[in-house]
């Protein structure tokens, strides 16, 4: 469905100081004072009575919501009904073409005042039209509230990792295009934010920008920590190993918004010297769901997220099985989220296994493993989620080489996948050569698909960013229809 709607109504351009405002101000501070510390504060069973006291709170809620309330009444729930998390079962689940479907005014309450609103969305979007292109992208409505109490879940991972925003110098790499989470923070957050607080320890760079052009800006500003994506990261690690950057000495590098493979890993931390850690968040959570910690461990901020694991019929999987994550959220006005479907990454809940970093937090049996329309479906119907595809990282590994600049993975029919290649020119003439890594890798590719799937390697010159998202190329691409391929 394409949604057309006005410039002002989703830009919400607003004229008042935020931070000016008690009804804003009062909460945020009180709950900047609560949130962060709670899960290592509260006992188990204290936390859980926490966790269904949100969940209550938020469907009610949901109930002056047309979208929800209309679902609500044909399933027969009455608010009543739902008393803690273990009724969550009892509720319809919500997808993107909900959303989509009912936008604008069925994902709000009938007295939600848009022009305090601030439209966040994903997939490809433009100043005048909304919901207009990549696959099926999705527009849901934040608040002033909502953004700031978001941003206490990365206090928490801040203080975990002993960075100080008052002393640390922050770079953000990130999609700044218009209606993109990262836009509408720093327009409705931190540029309000500036009149109270200096900020010049805090830049944001527009990803999309020219890698020579990012490196200046960073050796000139000399951050302790920088946020981006994996294929950023390696570009600047590309020119950093060339001798640029001299001054881009991080402490520490957040990495979401795209999978992050071990090679990327290796690549990036080899050369600046400093640890990588994954953050997973999404436009539609509003906020970080989970962090990865010192022991390689991903931690989910259950105080603020309920997350559930299914099969492809929607049926739950047990802790420790792999399923298709649902979401809902436990704070927050807008749009609520309760068991949204649409964020289709297959995930692994634990089974109350403790980290043993310090944090009480519960985490993921195995790291988020990518989008479900990203798996890699062979002609026997096996099907590989995208992280489990990457044989040519073990590949590099045993090579011990970093001569790949990037690689990219295209399933182009059932029968046939092709994997893209940039070489570093400066390493091209560095053991192996392209014929032994070509060769190499089309030979593990072929034994893992059974000989049943045809291996293309290619060489390009440079791996193309997404052209409908802003973002850089995925690691994983399907072209094939999956809904049409027989799954086991």
């Amino acid at each position: 469905m394409r949604t057309i709607v006005s410039w002002r109504l989703l830009t919400g351009v607003k004229s008042m100081n935020p931070f000016l405002n008690p009804i804003i101000t009062i909460p945020f501070i009180k709950h900047y004072l609560r949130d962060p510390k709670r899960i290592e504060r509260l006992t188990p069973e204290d936390l859980e009575k926490y966790r269904d006291k949100a969940f209550r709170k938020i469907i009610s809620y949901a109930f002056t919501i047309p979208v929800y309330n209309n679902k609500y009444k044909k399933a027969g729930i009455h608010p009543s009904d739902i008393r803690g998390i273990k009724d969550i079962t009892k509720l319809p689940f919500i997808t993107r073409a909900d959303f989509s479907e009912n936008f604008p005014d069925g994902i709000i309450p009938p007295k939600f005042n848009k022009e305090k609103g601030h439209v966040i969305c994903t997939g490809g979007t433009t100043g005048k039209y909304c919901c207009n292109s990549g696959a099926q992208p999705v527009c849901t409505y934040t608040t002033i509230h909502n953004l700031l109490r978001g941003s206490l879940i990365s206090s928490r991972e801040n203080r975990f990792f002993n960075v100080n925003w008052k002393n640390s110098r922050v770079a953000h790499i990130g999609n700044f295009n218009p209606f993109k989470f990262d836009e509408v923070y720093d327009k409705n957050v931190v540029k309000y934010a500036k009149s109270f607080l200096s900020l010049k320890n805090y830049i944001s760079m527009q990803a999309s920008s020219q890698s020579e052009v990012i490196l200046n800006k960073l050796d000139e500003f000399r951050p302790d920590v920088i946020i981006s994506y994996p294929t950023i990261y390696q570009d600047l690690a590309y020119l950093k190993r060339k001798g640029f950057g001299k001054n881009v000495n991080p402490k520490i590098l957040f990495v979401g918004g795209a999978m992050l493979d071990e090679y990327t890993r290796s690549y990036v931390e080899n050369v600046f010297g400093c640890r990588m850690y994954n953050t997973y968040a999404s436009c539609e959570s509003g906020a970080e769901i989970a962090f990865e910690c010192s022991k390689r461990n991903w931690h989910i901020h259950s105080d603020f997220f309920h997350l559930e694991a299914v099969d492809e019929n929607l049926n739950p999987v047990a802790n420790g099985e792999r399923g298709r994550l649902v979401i809902t959220r436990l704070w927050g006005n807008g749009t609520p989220i309760i068991r949204y479907t649409g964020m289709e990454d297959w995930i692994t809940l634990g089974s109350g296994e403790k980290c043993n970093c310090g944090l009480n937090s519960p985490i993921f049996g195995r790291p988020v493993e990518g989008r479900v329309l990203s798996n890699i479906i062979l002609p026997d119907g096996t099907v590989y989620p995208p992280s489990g595809f990457l044989f040519i990282v073990n590949v590099l590994k045993d090579f011990k080489t970093y001569k790949v600049k990037k690689y990219q993975i295209i399933q182009r029919k059932l029968d046939e996948i092709e994997i893209l290649i940039e070489i570093d020119e400066d390493m091209r003439n560095d053991s192996p050569s392209f014929d032994e890594l070509s060769k190499k890798i089309k030979k593990v590719y072929t034994e893992k698909t059974k000989s049943k799937v045809k291996i293309i390697v290619t060489e390009v010159d440079k791996i193309k960013d997404d052209p409908t998202t802003g973002k850089p190329a995925p690691l994983v691409i399907s072209e094939i229809n999956q809904a049409t391929c027989s799954l086991t």
